[in-house]
């Protein structure tokens, strides 16, 4: 395969029960109750102006620009205190990520998270230095599910390795709905693994997944070969 571009949160790292319990904390002090049901349901995938917005929203409260980025400003150093404290990768990442990496197959990481987190959580789970990139909420106009970040991602991939990236000879790896839409809008195959969704909510995924831990190269290549657009 040409590269493999993998989501973050939910994917490589255990980071969406943090990203949940600091939305509540940030959300409670505007008068939203934030239920996990709703998390997972309605908002997962969203960055985190987009989650702050559709919560604010859905609970019936008008929040101006200001407002919204005080409140991503908070749940940033919350998000930052406990990824020092409690990340853990997800079962089969590292491993995976490390192989690719000394196979030279190039590696991004897009995500809706900022990247200041992104960087800190792949310094805690051991894997600095295996990415070439990453795109963060910060790089993009639209989030997911819009391909604007993938797109990003192949192009920069493009420019630094020198090589002929190809959307349907990469792999991005996804755990939501709404990246799975991205990541196949920009021309992607797609695996999915249902740490975050049950398999029937990925069914629009090449390939569906329970753990990164029974994932090798050689069926990800395969899968970047085989798979029907």
């Amino acid at each position: 395969m040409d590269a493999i571009i993998f989501d973050f949160d939910g994917v490589v790292a255990d980071s969406e029960p943090i990203h949940l319990l600091c939305f509540q904390q940030v959300m409670k002090t505007v008068g939203v109750e934030l239920t996990r049901e709703a998390y997972y349901r309605e908002y997962l995938g969203y960055d985190d102006h987009d989650c702050i917005v559709a919560a604010a929203r859905d609970g019936g409260v008008q929040l101006d620009e200001n407002c919204i980025s005080g409140l991503i400003d908070a749940k940033t150093g919350l998000v930052q205190r406990m990824f020092r404290d409690s990340i853990e990768a997800l079962p089969g990442a590292v491993e995976l990520i490390s192989t690719a990496a000394e196979a030279g197959i190039p590696l991004a990481v897009c995500s809706g998270a900022l990247r200041e987190e992104i960087e800190l959580a792949i310094e805690s789970i051991g894997a600095a230095g295996a990415f070439r990139l990453i795109v963060d909420a910060g790089d993009v106009s639209c989030g997911k599910p819009d391909p604007e970040g993938y797109n990003l991602a192949l192009e920069r991939l493009r420019e630094c390795t020198g090589r002929e990236i190809h959307e349907q000879r990469s792999v991005a790896v996804e755990d939501s709905p709404a990246g799975i839409d991205a990541a196949r809008a920009a021309g992607l195959k797609v695996l999915a693994v249902t740490n975050s969704y049950p398999a029937e909510a990925l069914s629009s995924a090449h390939k569906i997944v329970a753990s990164l831990a029974e994932v090798t190269l050689e069926s990800l290549d395969e899968l970047s070969k085989n798979c029907a657009r």
